[in-house]
Protein backbone atom coordinates (compact mmCIF):
# COMPACT_ATOMS: atom_id res chain seq x y z
CA UNK A 1 0.00 0.00 0.00
CA UNK A 2 1.08 3.11 -0.64
CA UNK A 3 0.23 6.59 1.37
CA UNK A 4 0.97 9.54 0.56
CA UNK A 5 0.33 13.24 2.54
CA UNK A 6 0.82 16.23 0.12
CA UNK A 7 0.80 19.34 2.23
CA UNK A 8 0.99 22.34 -0.17
CA UNK A 9 2.40 25.27 1.80
CA UNK A 10 -0.22 28.26 2.38
CA UNK A 11 -3.27 27.24 0.38
CA UNK A 12 -6.49 28.58 0.80
CA UNK A 13 -9.46 25.96 1.53
CA UNK A 14 -11.18 28.75 -0.62
CA UNK A 15 -8.57 28.71 -3.62
CA UNK A 16 -8.99 25.40 -5.37
CA UNK A 17 -12.07 24.72 -7.73
CA UNK A 18 -13.01 22.20 -5.82
CA UNK A 19 -13.25 24.31 -2.72
CA UNK A 20 -15.28 27.29 -4.94
CA UNK A 21 -11.99 29.22 -5.92
CA UNK A 22 -10.84 30.85 -8.85
CA UNK A 23 -7.41 29.04 -9.07
CA UNK A 24 -8.05 26.09 -11.74
CA UNK A 25 -7.38 22.40 -10.35
CA UNK A 26 -8.77 20.15 -12.44
CA UNK A 27 -6.94 17.15 -11.08
CA UNK A 28 -7.83 18.27 -7.28
CA UNK A 29 -11.19 18.62 -8.55
CA UNK A 30 -11.45 15.33 -10.26
CA UNK A 31 -10.14 13.85 -6.84
CA UNK A 32 -13.04 15.54 -5.16
CA UNK A 33 -15.40 14.14 -6.56
CA UNK A 34 -13.69 10.56 -6.62
CA UNK A 35 -12.96 11.12 -3.00
CA UNK A 36 -13.99 12.45 0.02
CA UNK A 37 -13.61 16.53 1.04
CA UNK A 38 -14.14 18.42 4.30
CA UNK A 39 -16.49 21.67 4.05
CA UNK A 40 -14.23 23.20 7.26
CA UNK A 41 -11.48 22.13 7.91
CA UNK A 42 -9.11 24.77 10.21
CA UNK A 43 -4.96 23.93 11.06
CA UNK A 44 -4.15 24.02 14.27
CA UNK A 45 -1.27 25.64 13.81
CA UNK A 46 -0.99 29.60 11.84
CA UNK A 47 2.20 29.45 9.92
CA UNK A 48 4.66 26.04 8.88
CA UNK A 49 6.80 25.12 11.57
CA UNK A 50 4.21 24.38 14.32
CA UNK A 51 1.66 23.74 11.78
CA UNK A 52 3.75 20.50 10.59
CA UNK A 53 4.43 19.40 14.09
CA UNK A 54 0.70 19.68 14.49
CA UNK A 55 0.12 17.20 11.61
CA UNK A 56 2.87 14.93 12.61
CA UNK A 57 1.78 14.71 15.50
CA UNK A 58 -2.04 14.52 15.81
CA UNK A 59 -1.16 17.13 19.14
CA UNK A 60 -0.88 21.37 19.66
CA UNK A 61 2.16 22.17 19.29
CA UNK A 62 1.83 24.19 22.42
CA UNK A 63 1.95 20.99 24.04
CA UNK A 64 4.92 19.72 21.99
CA UNK A 65 6.86 22.88 22.59
CA UNK A 66 8.54 23.00 19.28
CA UNK A 67 8.29 26.26 17.04
CA UNK A 68 11.34 25.93 14.99
CA UNK A 69 13.50 23.18 13.57
CA UNK A 70 16.24 23.64 15.93
CA UNK A 71 13.86 23.15 18.96
CA UNK A 72 14.34 20.07 20.44
CA UNK A 73 11.76 17.01 19.62
CA UNK A 74 9.96 14.81 22.75
CA UNK A 75 11.96 12.04 22.32
CA UNK A 76 9.37 8.97 23.01
CA UNK A 77 6.39 11.04 21.26
CA UNK A 78 5.20 9.52 18.22
CA UNK A 79 4.53 10.86 14.60
CA UNK A 80 3.22 10.01 11.46
CA UNK A 81 6.48 8.68 10.38
CA UNK A 82 7.05 6.70 13.68
CA UNK A 83 3.87 5.31 13.03
CA UNK A 84 3.88 4.07 9.71
CA UNK A 85 7.04 2.48 10.08
CA UNK A 86 6.58 0.69 13.32
CA UNK A 87 4.04 -1.21 10.97
CA UNK A 88 6.18 -2.35 8.54
CA UNK A 89 5.72 1.00 6.33
CA UNK A 90 9.17 2.57 4.31
CA UNK A 91 8.84 6.13 5.40
CA UNK A 92 10.05 8.62 3.11
CA UNK A 93 9.82 12.72 3.61
CA UNK A 94 10.27 14.89 0.81
CA UNK A 95 10.04 18.67 2.08
CA UNK A 96 11.27 22.09 0.69
CA UNK A 97 14.46 22.47 3.08
CA UNK A 98 15.37 18.76 3.71
CA UNK A 99 18.87 19.87 5.90
CA UNK A 100 15.71 21.07 8.79
CA UNK A 101 12.53 20.58 8.15
CA UNK A 102 11.07 17.74 10.66
CA UNK A 103 15.09 16.87 11.16
CA UNK A 104 14.44 17.12 14.86
CA UNK A 105 12.11 15.06 15.01
CA UNK A 106 14.96 12.05 14.73
CA UNK A 107 12.15 9.79 12.41
CA UNK A 108 11.63 11.19 9.21
CA UNK A 109 13.00 8.10 7.39
CA UNK A 110 14.69 8.68 3.64
CA UNK A 111 14.84 12.37 3.31
CA UNK A 112 14.44 13.99 -0.38
CA UNK A 113 13.81 17.46 -1.86
CA UNK A 114 9.96 18.90 -3.10
CA UNK A 115 11.29 21.14 -5.35
CA UNK A 116 12.89 18.43 -7.41
CA UNK A 117 9.85 17.17 -8.44
CA UNK A 118 12.41 13.99 -9.84
CA UNK A 119 13.17 13.38 -6.52
CA UNK A 120 8.80 13.73 -5.44
CA UNK A 121 8.34 11.29 -8.21
CA UNK A 122 11.23 8.83 -7.28
CA UNK A 123 9.86 8.64 -3.45
CA UNK A 124 6.87 7.82 -5.02
CA UNK A 125 7.88 5.12 -7.33
CA UNK A 126 7.03 2.07 -4.97
CA UNK A 127 8.32 -1.77 -5.80
CA UNK A 128 5.64 -4.26 -5.91
CA UNK A 129 4.52 -5.67 -2.49
CA UNK A 130 6.34 -2.52 -0.70
CA UNK A 131 4.25 -0.68 1.88
CA UNK A 132 5.25 2.76 1.84
CA UNK A 133 4.39 6.35 3.58
CA UNK A 134 5.66 9.24 1.76
CA UNK A 135 5.05 13.13 3.36
CA UNK A 136 5.34 15.84 0.65
CA UNK A 137 5.51 19.56 1.61
CA UNK A 138 5.04 21.65 -1.60
CA UNK A 139 6.41 25.08 -1.30
CA UNK A 140 6.24 27.14 -4.55
CA UNK A 141 2.70 28.02 -3.12
CA UNK A 142 4.38 29.91 -0.92
CA UNK A 143 5.75 33.84 -1.62
CA UNK A 144 6.75 35.07 -3.84
CA UNK A 145 4.74 32.41 -5.89
CA UNK A 146 7.39 31.16 -8.39
CA UNK A 147 7.35 27.82 -9.81
CA UNK A 148 10.92 27.09 -9.40
CA UNK A 149 13.76 26.64 -7.21
CA UNK A 150 15.34 29.95 -6.01
CA UNK A 151 18.34 30.49 -4.19
CA UNK A 152 18.01 31.98 -1.18
CA UNK A 153 19.01 35.69 -2.04
CA UNK A 154 16.77 35.51 -5.16
CA UNK A 155 13.73 34.19 -3.08
CA UNK A 156 14.91 36.66 0.20
CA UNK A 157 14.87 39.51 -2.55
CA UNK A 158 11.90 38.76 -4.24
CA UNK A 159 9.78 38.28 -1.19
CA UNK A 160 11.14 41.93 0.01
CA UNK A 161 10.36 43.52 -2.87
CA UNK A 162 6.66 42.14 -2.67
CA UNK A 163 6.27 42.86 0.92
CA UNK A 164 6.87 46.45 0.39
CA UNK A 165 4.85 46.55 -2.50
CA UNK A 166 1.63 45.21 -0.85
CA UNK A 167 2.19 47.56 2.17
CA UNK A 168 2.99 50.72 0.11
CA UNK A 169 1.03 50.37 -3.16
CA UNK A 170 -1.93 47.43 -1.90
CA UNK A 171 -4.12 48.74 -4.54
CA UNK A 172 -1.99 47.60 -7.58
CA UNK A 173 -0.29 44.42 -5.60
CA UNK A 174 -2.86 42.57 -4.18
CA UNK A 175 -4.53 41.46 -7.61
CA UNK A 176 -1.20 40.86 -8.79
CA UNK A 177 -0.09 38.84 -6.04
CA UNK A 178 -3.60 37.22 -5.94
CA UNK A 179 -3.36 36.06 -9.41
CA UNK A 180 -0.04 34.69 -8.93
CA UNK A 181 -0.78 32.56 -6.20
CA UNK A 182 -3.81 31.35 -7.93
CA UNK A 183 -1.72 30.68 -11.10
CA UNK A 184 1.10 28.71 -8.96
CA UNK A 185 -1.83 26.56 -7.62
CA UNK A 186 -2.74 25.90 -10.88
CA UNK A 187 0.45 25.10 -12.05
CA UNK A 188 1.09 22.61 -9.33
CA UNK A 189 -2.08 20.89 -10.22
CA UNK A 190 -1.43 20.78 -13.94
CA UNK A 191 2.50 20.37 -14.16
CA UNK A 192 2.98 18.32 -10.75
CA UNK A 193 0.19 17.06 -9.19
CA UNK A 194 -0.68 14.90 -12.84
CA UNK A 195 2.73 13.31 -12.61
CA UNK A 196 2.65 12.74 -9.32
CA UNK A 197 0.27 10.42 -8.99
CA UNK A 198 0.97 8.31 -12.28
CA UNK A 199 4.14 7.87 -10.62
CA UNK A 200 1.93 6.65 -7.51
CA UNK A 201 -0.54 4.27 -9.13
CA UNK A 202 1.78 2.86 -11.50
CA UNK A 203 2.24 -0.81 -10.66
CA UNK A 204 0.14 0.12 -7.39
CA UNK A 205 -3.29 -0.67 -6.91
CA UNK A 206 -3.76 0.29 -3.36
CA UNK A 207 -2.76 3.91 -3.16
CA UNK A 208 -4.56 5.97 -0.58
CA UNK A 209 -4.18 10.22 -1.10
CA UNK A 210 -4.31 12.85 1.13
CA UNK A 211 -4.15 16.70 0.57
CA UNK A 212 -4.04 19.81 2.55
CA UNK A 213 -2.07 22.71 3.68
CA UNK A 214 -0.19 24.15 6.45
CA UNK A 215 -2.23 27.35 6.96
CA UNK A 216 -3.64 29.82 4.58
CA UNK A 217 -2.97 33.54 3.25
CA UNK A 218 -3.71 36.97 3.53
CA UNK A 219 -3.43 39.91 1.15
CA UNK A 220 -4.55 42.58 3.98
CA UNK A 221 -8.34 40.99 4.32
CA UNK A 222 -7.42 40.37 8.11
CA UNK A 223 -5.48 42.98 9.14
CA UNK A 224 -6.75 45.94 11.52
CA UNK A 225 -7.40 49.14 9.63
CA UNK A 226 -4.87 50.57 10.99
CA UNK A 227 -2.27 48.18 9.84
CA UNK A 228 -0.63 47.72 6.90
CA UNK A 229 1.39 45.18 5.35
CA UNK A 230 5.12 45.22 6.75
CA UNK A 231 6.04 41.35 7.43
CA UNK A 232 6.08 38.05 6.19
CA UNK A 233 4.19 36.75 9.08
CA UNK A 234 1.41 39.47 7.70
CA UNK A 235 0.68 37.25 5.30
CA UNK A 236 0.40 34.33 7.41
CA UNK A 237 1.26 33.64 11.28
CA UNK A 238 -0.05 36.85 12.88
CA UNK A 239 -3.62 37.20 12.14
CA UNK A 240 -5.72 34.07 13.30
CA UNK A 241 -8.10 34.52 10.36
CA UNK A 242 -10.72 32.07 8.22
CA UNK A 243 -8.47 33.43 5.16
CA UNK A 244 -5.29 32.13 7.82
CA UNK A 245 -6.66 29.06 9.36
CA UNK A 246 -8.93 27.58 6.63
CA UNK A 247 -7.23 24.80 4.50
CA UNK A 248 -8.72 22.39 2.35
CA UNK A 249 -8.80 18.80 3.27
CA UNK A 250 -9.27 16.10 0.62
CA UNK A 251 -8.35 12.21 1.00
CA UNK A 252 -8.73 10.02 -2.26
CA UNK A 253 -8.33 6.27 -3.44
CA UNK A 254 -8.18 3.55 -1.53
CA UNK A 255 -8.32 2.32 2.46
CA UNK A 256 -7.69 -0.59 4.06
CA UNK A 257 -11.03 -1.26 4.10
CA UNK A 258 -11.75 -0.24 0.46
CA UNK A 259 -12.31 2.29 -2.04
CA UNK A 260 -13.46 6.04 -0.16
CA UNK A 261 -16.79 7.19 -1.42
CA UNK A 262 -16.58 8.82 -4.25
CA UNK A 263 -18.15 12.56 -4.14
CA UNK A 264 -18.48 12.64 -0.33
CA UNK A 265 -18.64 15.90 1.49
CA UNK A 266 -18.26 16.09 5.02
CA UNK A 267 -19.98 19.05 7.01
CA UNK A 268 -18.73 19.99 10.39
CA UNK A 269 -15.46 21.34 11.79
CA UNK A 270 -12.25 19.13 11.41
CA UNK A 271 -8.95 19.99 12.30
CA UNK A 272 -4.72 19.80 11.38
CA UNK A 273 -4.42 17.62 14.69
CA UNK A 274 -7.49 14.68 13.62
CA UNK A 275 -5.37 14.11 10.16
CA UNK A 276 -2.53 12.04 11.77
CA UNK A 277 -5.32 9.88 13.72
CA UNK A 278 -7.55 9.90 10.15
CA UNK A 279 -4.80 8.85 7.72
CA UNK A 280 -3.71 6.16 9.58
CA UNK A 281 -6.84 4.80 10.39
CA UNK A 282 -7.39 4.55 6.93
CA UNK A 283 -4.40 3.08 6.02
CA UNK A 284 -5.03 0.30 9.05
CA UNK A 285 -2.38 1.46 10.86
CA UNK A 286 -2.33 1.79 14.77
CA UNK A 287 -2.18 5.29 16.10
CA UNK A 288 0.06 6.61 18.22
CA UNK A 289 1.86 3.33 17.54
CA UNK A 290 4.06 2.27 20.16
CA UNK A 291 6.52 4.91 21.70
CA UNK A 292 9.48 5.97 19.47
CA UNK A 293 12.80 4.97 20.65
CA UNK A 294 15.25 6.64 18.57
CA UNK A 295 18.13 8.27 20.30
CA UNK A 296 18.78 10.92 18.25
CA UNK A 297 21.07 14.29 19.94
CA UNK A 298 18.34 16.42 18.62
CA UNK A 299 15.63 14.62 21.00
CA UNK A 300 15.31 15.45 24.56
CA UNK A 301 12.98 13.10 27.56
CA UNK A 302 10.26 15.51 27.85
CA UNK A 303 7.38 14.41 29.75
CA UNK A 304 6.75 11.06 28.49
CA UNK A 305 8.44 7.70 29.76
CA UNK A 306 10.08 5.02 27.50
CA UNK A 307 7.00 3.17 27.09
CA UNK A 308 5.19 6.19 25.71
CA UNK A 309 3.03 6.59 29.35
CA UNK A 310 1.54 9.79 30.11
CA UNK A 311 1.31 10.83 26.07
CA UNK A 312 -1.51 12.96 25.22
CA UNK A 313 -2.76 13.77 22.09
CA UNK A 314 -5.30 16.10 20.79
CA UNK A 315 -6.69 14.73 17.20
CA UNK A 316 -9.92 12.13 16.74
CA UNK A 317 -10.28 9.73 13.98
CA UNK A 318 -12.65 10.93 11.62
CA UNK A 319 -12.53 7.59 9.49
CA UNK A 320 -16.41 7.14 11.17
CA UNK A 321 -17.32 10.52 9.33
CA UNK A 322 -16.10 9.45 5.95
CA UNK A 323 -17.45 6.12 5.52
CA UNK A 324 -20.99 7.30 6.88
CA UNK A 325 -20.92 10.25 5.34
CA UNK A 326 -21.74 11.41 8.79
CA UNK A 327 -21.45 15.42 10.42
CA UNK A 328 -17.98 15.33 12.61
CA UNK A 329 -18.47 15.33 16.35
CA UNK A 330 -16.56 18.52 16.36
CA UNK A 331 -17.75 21.70 17.35
CA UNK A 332 -15.14 24.16 17.57
CA UNK A 333 -11.22 24.29 15.88
CA UNK A 334 -8.73 25.77 17.62
CA UNK A 335 -5.39 27.52 16.23
CA UNK A 336 -2.28 28.59 18.35
CA UNK A 337 0.48 30.85 17.02
CA UNK A 338 4.23 30.81 17.88
CA UNK A 339 5.86 34.41 19.44
CA UNK A 340 8.17 35.02 16.53
CA UNK A 341 5.20 35.56 14.41
CA UNK A 342 4.03 38.00 16.76
CA UNK A 343 7.54 39.59 17.69
CA UNK A 344 10.03 38.49 14.85
CA UNK A 345 13.35 36.66 15.54
CA UNK A 346 12.33 36.66 19.10
CA UNK A 347 11.63 33.16 20.74
CA UNK A 348 11.38 33.16 24.71
CA UNK A 349 12.26 30.17 26.60
CA UNK A 350 9.04 30.51 28.38
CA UNK A 351 5.72 28.69 26.92
CA UNK A 352 3.75 31.20 28.36
CA UNK A 353 5.65 33.65 26.26
CA UNK A 354 6.04 31.41 23.28
CA UNK A 355 2.30 30.70 22.95
CA UNK A 356 0.79 33.59 24.47
CA UNK A 357 -2.45 34.04 21.17
CA UNK A 358 -5.13 31.36 20.59
CA UNK A 359 -7.81 31.03 18.11
CA UNK A 360 -11.13 29.42 18.48
CA UNK A 361 -13.50 28.87 15.55
CA UNK A 362 -17.20 27.71 16.10
CA UNK A 363 -19.47 27.12 13.10
CA UNK A 364 -20.63 31.25 13.81
CA UNK A 365 -18.00 32.66 15.54
CA UNK A 366 -14.47 33.23 16.32
CA UNK A 367 -12.84 34.11 19.25
CA UNK A 368 -9.04 35.36 19.16
CA UNK A 369 -7.14 35.53 22.51
CA UNK A 370 -3.71 36.57 23.80
CA UNK A 371 -3.26 36.63 27.24
CA UNK A 372 0.46 38.62 26.60
CA UNK A 373 -0.30 41.34 24.62
CA UNK A 374 -3.92 41.65 26.46
CA UNK A 375 -6.72 40.76 23.35
CA UNK A 376 -9.59 39.44 23.08
CA UNK A 377 -12.07 39.84 19.60
CA UNK A 378 -15.09 38.48 18.80
CA UNK A 379 -16.13 38.34 14.83
CA UNK A 380 -19.60 36.86 14.21
CA UNK A 381 -20.79 34.74 11.04
CA UNK A 382 -24.40 35.23 11.41
CA UNK A 383 -26.91 37.10 9.92
CA UNK A 384 -27.55 40.94 11.55
CA UNK A 385 -30.42 39.60 13.47
CA UNK A 386 -28.66 36.56 15.20
CA UNK A 387 -25.60 38.46 15.38
CA UNK A 388 -27.20 40.72 17.63
CA UNK A 389 -28.74 38.10 19.55
CA UNK A 390 -25.34 36.15 20.01
CA UNK A 391 -23.47 39.21 21.27
CA UNK A 392 -25.83 39.79 23.77
CA UNK A 393 -25.62 35.89 24.83
CA UNK A 394 -22.03 36.37 24.54
CA UNK A 395 -21.77 39.20 26.85
CA UNK A 396 -23.50 37.16 29.89
CA UNK A 397 -22.82 33.21 28.92
CA UNK A 398 -20.39 32.06 26.42
CA UNK A 399 -17.27 34.92 26.49
CA UNK A 400 -16.16 34.20 29.99
CA UNK A 401 -16.13 30.52 29.37
CA UNK A 402 -14.21 31.04 25.87
CA UNK A 403 -11.55 33.31 27.50
CA UNK A 404 -10.96 30.85 30.43
CA UNK A 405 -10.63 28.18 28.03
CA UNK A 406 -8.07 30.11 26.53
CA UNK A 407 -6.04 30.61 29.68
CA UNK A 408 -6.09 27.02 30.61
CA UNK A 409 -4.54 26.11 27.10
CA UNK A 410 -2.04 29.18 27.70
CA UNK A 411 -0.96 27.41 30.82
CA UNK A 412 -0.37 24.22 29.78
CA UNK A 413 2.15 25.49 26.73
CA UNK A 414 5.49 23.97 26.84
CA UNK A 415 8.40 25.88 26.18
CA UNK A 416 10.51 25.42 23.37
CA UNK A 417 14.00 24.41 25.26
CA UNK A 418 17.50 24.53 24.27
CA UNK A 419 17.69 25.72 20.19
CA UNK A 420 20.52 22.53 19.03
CA UNK A 421 23.73 23.40 17.42
CA UNK A 422 23.22 23.30 13.67
CA UNK A 423 26.25 20.95 12.75
CA UNK A 424 23.80 18.49 14.06
CA UNK A 425 21.96 18.90 11.02
CA UNK A 426 23.82 17.86 7.72
CA UNK A 427 24.25 20.28 4.71
CA UNK A 428 21.89 18.29 1.89
CA UNK A 429 21.97 18.86 -1.49
CA UNK A 430 24.05 21.40 -3.39
CA UNK A 431 25.41 24.14 -0.95
CA UNK A 432 24.90 27.79 -1.37
CA UNK A 433 27.73 30.38 -0.62
CA UNK A 434 26.87 31.89 2.84
CA UNK A 435 26.04 34.97 3.09
CA UNK A 436 25.93 36.61 6.99
CA UNK A 437 23.00 39.19 6.33
CA UNK A 438 20.84 36.97 4.45
CA UNK A 439 21.00 34.17 7.18
CA UNK A 440 20.04 36.47 9.62
CA UNK A 441 17.21 37.71 7.74
CA UNK A 442 16.24 34.28 7.02
CA UNK A 443 16.52 33.07 10.85
CA UNK A 444 14.33 36.08 11.75
CA UNK A 445 11.47 34.52 9.12
CA UNK A 446 11.86 31.00 10.72
CA UNK A 447 12.77 29.63 7.74
CA UNK A 448 16.46 28.92 8.47
CA UNK A 449 17.91 27.90 12.06
CA UNK A 450 18.95 30.38 13.97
Amino acid sequence: MLVVLIVADSVRADAPGFGGGPACTPMLDLMGMQGVTFDDCYCSAAWTVPSLVALATGTFPHRVGVARWRHPFPRHRPTLMSAFAAAGFEVHTVVHNPRFCLANTGQRGIVADSEVPDQVVAALRTPPGCDRFVLIHHWWTHLPYVQEKLPKKRWKKSCDLEIEALGHQPEDAVPRLTDAYHEGLSWFDERLLDRYLEAAVQGNDDVLVCFTADHGETWGESLPSDHAIEHMYDLHGRWISDETTRVPLLFWGKSAQGPLPAGRRIPGVARGVDLAPTLTGLAGVPWPGPAPGAAAPTLIDRGLDPDGAGLATDGVSLVDCIHAGTRTPLSDALTVTSHNALVPAKYPRSGRRMWSRFGLRTDVRRYVWDGLFRIREVTDYTDEHGGRLARLKDRYLELPKVWSRLADERREAVGPGERLPKDLYPRFGVVEEEDADLEGQMRMLGYAAD
